[in-house]
């Protein structure tokens, strides 16, 4: 029924033709499927009716590299569907809206009416009856009767304050709003659990929040505006209140958006108390699952198949405990035995919308024993209490230090972008999360441009403290879209981030590392090739993923690589790219993992291509070259072992179990492998066929005839005498090298040798004695005599 009514929807108001539209909602009821079955979520999208509650839904699917890559092989048929999904719930709140404007005008017109009986009822002081003094004196000194006045038509009474069960309301309403006064005066928003005071909720909503708000936005923040508040003669408060609350589209029933706040806060100081009493923390972990009746996510299997409490943990992940992909309802119960055994008294949040949550199955912030370093626990509690340090003294003594130990926790296993969702949860009036919702508002509405420096295509500590100060400027305009990063945030998630007219060009902050741009143009100045090969080259290593660059000594094989993939990057990013060198012994165990000495005994090390396959994955919308020289010299079957079939372009993105861990590993499809081989190695067998069927290989020839390499002698200074004698007598070298029997192509002598010219009579007599004399005479080995008249007609 459900998946008809959008298809309905989709038919009457888009122009997708019904093979789509079918397709569509088809493709909704699939990925429902693959969110339940790989522990997304539990429940089906058709029955999701909250836009924010399907984006978050979306983000844990986004977050998931299985995903992605089905989302690519139905050519994104998944993210198409539920971007329409979307904008069909989004229209369907909106509809839902407009009929609450008539009760909404109703209970308004209720509450102006009421406005003698009310003053009348404070002036008599008959609400002073059963409260604290604390309170009392709190209204009092600020005079905002209107704020407590509970004898709307939800009580339906006028003598005491009290509903049908003798509780008092009041006591409830009063303390809303002590609540709200202290926020207001941290010049914060407003944090109260509208469903523990639902009954003066609307009374309060139309009161006191447009007033308050509308002075904070239109005239800066004021304390003057609690004062002496009465509704009668604010009708233009009210007025501006109505056209704010229909632009942001703010839902009576729907909690307070940012009344988890102060619970976090709470939460995060108590948390620090347990820096240095880490295994206690782990058995109150491990209680309160048992208490509630749930797998403790911190036990693992031991080698015997038990089970095994970890014997370390980080702050942000215990945080992270109540905020991944799991119900309300069992946050709210883990988030209440976190209470009870911290002994924190701060209301336990019972709505989570606008806060980011972490994908089940990365939701540590922490490698297992092997992929842990020593050091990095302790670095996570560092950052976690530099930030709390940070936050409440923003000095240059503290920022330093904090990016100190920041950009050394970004470059440890399990940390993403998901550290920033972190600080966003201890600290969220302080720190941005640029989880992918944020970072898509911030992108696409806000147009701000996000520095990606760090190795992992993240941001460096300097790159997300600039963003922060950068917003918080901005925060400070009357007219900006958001005004705080909970409200960024809760916006992005929404998709309520308004911007018509109120930002209008990209903002780029100053990057902490630049990256010099690098074009075909600037490849085709430097490498003696012209275009047609260049995109030929191009075509082979996109289509086939892995290509080998192949040519005699001195044609520029590795210089060539070099620029080739910068040149496909747009830039000169050494940080995606790797290269190592082959060699007869080099084995499975230095490439990929294998067991090596540590002094004590051995331990499993991960070899540079595992690293490099786990960095490329871990940013798939960057491409990654890993190079490898002399590719012939070692035993390709024996390096890549099992891997040797995931490495075809068809079967990048396949897992397969590893010998040595046992663990699935992928080759990702956005890493390239580009490997040199040298033609005139005579010490190499026939190339290995497994080679060969999984490579393109691609010649690269002498460019002694080339005018481009004329030109480039040229601008170095070297006379066109000496250039035009280079051409000639190389040329005739190659030819007889060429004609040889025993030679061939492959063994030509290469350009490089002569590329960088250095003004004095040697240099050329130089390069002929001591780097190609020695090339002949190995090549002519048995004919002597013919090397040496060679060497010495290129001498004359």
């Amino acid at each position: 029924m459900e998946r008809e009514v959008f298809e309905k929807w989709l038919k009457n108001n888009t122009d997708l033709k019904i093979g789509i539209i079918n397709s569509y909602g088809s493709a909704i009821n699939t990925i429902s499927k693959f969110g339940k079955l790989n522990n997304l979520f539990s429940e089906d999208i058709y029955q999701i009716k909250n836009l924010n509650k399907l984006n978050e839904k979306i983000n844990l699917l986004e977050g998931s590299d299985l995903y992605i890559e089905k989302n690519q092989e139905s050519n994104r048929r998944w993210s198409s569907a539920l971007e329409h999904y979307k904008q069909y719930i989004s229209s369907e709140e909106e509809t839902e809206g407009k009929d609450k404007d008539k009760s909404r005008t109703w209970f308004v017109g209720a509450a102006i009416n009421r406005q003698d009986q009310t003053q009348k009822f404070i002036e008599e002081g008959i609400w002073q009856n059963g409260y604290s003094n604390k309170y009392i004196d709190l209204v009092n000194s600020i005079k905002i009767g209107d704020l407590i006045a509970i004898k709307s038509s939800y009580t339906r009474k006028y003598d005491l304050p009290f509903d049908n069960e003798g509780d008092s309301i009041s006591v409830m309403g009063i303390k809303a709003i002590g609540k709200v006064v202290d926020n207001l005066k941290d010049g914060r928003n407003l944090k109260v659990d509208w469903k523990e005071i639902d009954p003066i909720r609307e009374w309060y909503f139309f009161t006191n929040r447009s007033t308050v708000w509308q002075l904070n936005r239109e005239e800066g923040w004021r304390e003057e505006a609690l004062i002496d508040f009465t509704f009668k003669g604010k009708e233009q408060y009210y007025n501006k209140f109505l056209d704010y609350y229909y632009e942001e589209d703010y839902q009576l029933e729907e909690n307070e958006q940012y009344g988890w706040i102060s619970f976090y806060e709470v939460f995060a100081n108590k948390l620090l108390e347990y820096k240095n009493k880490r295994e206690e923390l782990l058995e109150i972990i491990n209680q309160i699952f048992n208490d509630i009746g749930m797998k403790n996510p911190m036990v693992k299997k031991s080698g015997d198949g038990k089970d095994e409490i970890l014997d370390d943990i980080c702050p942000f992940t215990v945080i992270g405990l109540f905020n991944k992909g799991i119900t309300d309802k069992n946050r709210i119960k883990i988030m209440e035995k976190f209470s009870e055994y911290l002994e924190i008294e701060e209301i336990i949040p019972d709505s989570f919308e606008g806060i980011p949550v972490l994908n089940n199955m990365k939701s540590w912030f922490f490698g297992d024993k092997k992929h842990r370093k020593d050091g990095d626990i302790d670095n996570l509690w560092k950052l976690f209490e530099l930030a709390l340090k940070l936050a409440d003294d923003y000095t240059e003594t503290n920022k330093e230090l904090f990016i100190d130990i920041y950009d050394k926790v970004i470059q440890q296993h399990g940390v993403q972008w998901n550290i920033t969702f972190a600080l966003y949860w201890i600290r969220p009036w302080d720190y941005l999360t640029l989880d992918n919702n944020t970072r898509t508002g911030l992108v696409e509405k806000l147009k701000i441009k996000i520095p990606l420096n760090s190795t992992k295509k993240t941001c460096t500590a300097l790159d997300y403290l600039s963003l922060i100060e950068l917003l918080k400027m901005k925060f400070e305009e009357d007219d900006y879209p958001v005004h705080s990063f909970p409200e960024l945030s809760y916006k992005a998630w929404s998709g309520e981030i308004k911007t018509e007219g109120k930002v209008s060009e990209d903002i780029e902050l100053p990057r902490d590392r630049e990256y010099e741009p690098y074009t075909k143009e600037d490849f085709l100045k430097e490498v003696f090739m012209d275009e047609e090969k260049y995109m030929t080259i191009k075509s082979l290593l996109e289509r086939k993923k892995n290509l080998i660059l192949q040519g005699a000594p001195g044609v520029g094989k590795t210089f060539i690589a070099k620029r080739l993939v910068s040149s496909l990057m747009g830039i000169r990013d050494e940080t995606r790219v790797k290269i190592l060198q082959f060699h007869q012994s080099y084995s499975y165990e230095d490439f990929i993992m294998g067991y090596r000495p540590n002094g004590s005994g051995f331990e499993l090390k991960e070899g540079p291509f595992y690293e490099f396959c786990k960095l490329a994955a871990e940013n798939i919308d960057e491409e990654y070259f890993f190079i490898i020289d002399e590719i012939n010299r070692g035993n390709m079957s024996k390096i890549f072992g099992e891997l040797m079939m995931l490495i075809e372009s068809d079967k990048r993105g396949e897992e397969i179990s590893l010998i040595y861990s046992d663990e699935p590993f992928y080759i990702p499809k956005n890493l390239y492998i580009i490997g040199m081989m040298n033609t005139a190695d005579r010490s190499l067998a026939i190339i290995d066929y497994a080679l060969r069927r999984r490579f393109s290989f691609v010649d690269l020839e002498p460019a002694f005839e080339k005018e481009i390499f004329k030109n480039h002698l040229l601008s170095q200074g070297a006379d066109l005498n000496l250039i035009d004698k280079i051409v000639k007598k190389m040329k005739k070298l190659n030819q007889e090298i060429e004609k040889d029997l025993s030679l061939g192509k492959g063994f030509r002598v290469g350009h490089s040798y002569f590329c960088d010219y250095v003004s004095s009579e040697n240099w050329y007599e130089e390069i002929i004695r001591y780097e190609i004399a020695p090339l002949i005479e190995e090549y002519w080995f048995d004919d002597e005599e013919k090397g040496q008249t060679l060497v010495e007609e290129l001498l004359r």
